[in-house]
C-alpha cells in the first residue's frame, strides 16, 4: 500500500470508530479507518445492546450526564441510519425491569437519588412485575424499580449499518490492516504506520478499545476486561422488557435471550468458561425460573476497554494531532452516539460541550495543553 493521505485517521474500527467516521464525513473530512481484522468484530458485535445508564447504576455526575445525553440522541441517531441504510437496528425502548432477590432489599439504595432528581423511575410490587413481565418473574420475588425511558438495540446490526453509512458517506475502510504506531515528529502526531504501510494525517483518533495501546511507545491507559454472555432460546413468549437482578440481566432478542454478562480482568484472554457460564444460567434461572427448561444456544465473549477511574478517555491527547475515544467500558454501545458528535465538535473547533472529565491528561497532568489538528471542517 502507497502512503495514503486523508484529513482525520482513525484507528479501530468498531461500532466508535465507525460512528465517528460516519460523523466526520458528514461534516466533509477525508476519513481513512485502520482496522486490524474486520469491523465490528470484537466487543462491538459481543455485546447485549443495552442502552442504559439508568439501570446501569451509574452514579450522579459527568459520565451519567453524558451516558443519558447519548440515550436521547438514539432515536434520531437510529433513524437517520435507517434512511441512510435501510438496516433495521432494533432499537427499541422497551424499558428495563430491575429486581430486588428476596432478602436484598438494599438492592435499591444506588438508584435512590434518580428519583429525587426527578428522572423516571417506578417502584413495582409483585402484581406490577407480573405485569410488565409477562409472569415470568419468580414469585418470590415480590419488589422491582421500572425504567421506562431505556431501551436496547441489536448491536452487530447496529455496528454494519454504521459502517455502511460511514462508506456511504465516503470514509474509507481499511481491514486487516494492523496498527504498529503512531507517526509521531517534534511532538506531533502526523498519521499511523501500519503493516501496509503509512496513513498521513491532520488529525489521528485512537478509537481501537481494548487495543489502545497497540504502539509499545505511547501506552494508553486502558485494559481488556472480559465479559461473558450465554444464549438461549427462549421457551415462553417474547418478553415485553430487559429483565435483570444485581446478578443477571436477560435481554429479549428475537427467539432468544442473552444473559449477561460477566468483568473479569483476566487480559487478552477471550476464552468462554465453565463456570461462568453456570453461574449466568443459574442466576437467569432464578429470576426467570421457566428458563431451567430453555435450549442452551451458544457462549460468546468479548474484551471491554476499561480506565483505572472508570471513566472513557475522550478529546486531545499531549501530543498534538492526536486524540483519543477509547475506554468506554461496559457503555460503548450506549456511548457511540455522543462520543461522535463530541469528538467531530473538537475536532471542527465547534465544541461546547464539557470533555474534561474525560480528558486523557487527566492521567498525565501538569502537562501542556495541546490543540487536536489544525484542520478546518
Amino acid at each position: 500500500m502507497k502512503t495514503r493521505v486523508a484529513d482525520v485517521a482513525i484507528v479501530g474500527g468498531g461500532l466508535i470508530g465507525c460512528a465517528l467516521a460516519r460523523e466526520l464525513a458528514g461534516r466533509g473530512a477525508s476519513v481513512t479507518v485502520i482496522e486490524r481484522a474486520d469491523p465490528g468484530s470484537e466487543a462491538s458485535s459481543a455485546a447485549a445492546g443495552l442502552l442504559a445508564p439508568q439501570a446501569e447504576g451509574l452514579e450522579p455526575g459527568p459520565l451519567f450526564d453524558l451516558a443519558l445525553e447519548s440515550r436521547n440522541l438514539y432515536e434520531r441517531w437510529v433513524t437517520e441510519l435507517f434512511e441512510e441504510t435501510r438496516l433495521d437496528v432494533g432499537y427499541r425502548r422497551c424499558g428495563i425491569l430491575r429486581c430486588a432477590l428476596p432478602g436484598r432489599p438494599e438492592a435499591f439504595e444506588p438508584f435512590a437519588w434518580q428519583r429525587e432528581a426527578g428522572l423516571s423511575v417506578e417502584r413495582r410490587d409483585a402484581g406490577g412485575i407480573a405485569a410488565l413481565a409477562a409472569g415470568a418473574v419468580a414469585p418470590a420475588i415480590r419488589q422491582a424499580l421500572f425504567f421506562p425511558e431505556e431501551a436496547i438495540v441489536d448491536n452487530r446490526r447496529l455496528t454494519e449499518a454504521v459502517r455502511m453509512a460511514a462508506q456511504r458517506r465516503g470514509a474509507i475502510i481499511l481491514t486487516a490492516t494492523p496498527a504498529r504506531r503512531f507517526a509521531v515528529t517534534d511532538g506531533r502526531c502526523f498519521g499511523v504506520e501500519t503493516e501496509r504501510g503509512l496513513v498521513a494525517a491532520g488529525a489521528v483518533i485512537d478509537a481501537a478499545g481494548a487495543w489502545s495501546s497497540f504502539d509499545p511507545g505511547m501506552p494508553v491507559p486502558v485494559e481488556p476486561v472480559r465479559g461473558q454472555i450465554v444464549e438461549v432460546q427462549s421457551g415462553i413468549p417474547e418478553l415485553p422488557t430487559v429483565v435483570e437482578s444485581e446478578e443477571v440481566y436477560v435481554v429479549p432478542r428475537g427467539d432468544s435471550l442473552l444473559l449477561g454478562s460477566t468483568v473479569e480482568r483476566v487480559g487478552f484472554d477471550k476464552r468462554v468458561t465453565a463456570g461462568a457460564v453456570g453461574r449466568l444460567l443459574a442466576a437467569a434461572a432464578r429470576l426467570l425460573p421457566s428458563l431451567e427448561d430453555a435450549a442452551f444456544r451458544r457462549a460468546w465473549s468479548g474484551l471491554r476497554p476499561g480506565t483505572p477511574d472508570g471513566l472513557p478517555l475522550l478529546g486531545p491527547t499531549a501530543i498534538a494531532g492526536l486524540s483519543l475515544a477509547t475506554g468506554h467500558f461496559r457503555n460503548g454501545i450506549l456511548l457511540a452516539p455522543v462520543t461522535a458528535r463530541a469528538l467531530a465538535d473538537e475536532l471542527c473547533g465547534e465544541g461546547s460541550r464539557d470533555l474534561a472529565p474525560f480528558s486523557p491528561r487527566r492521567f498525565a497532568e501538569g502537562r501542556a495543553s495541546q490543540p487536536l489538528s489544525e484542520m478546518t471542517c
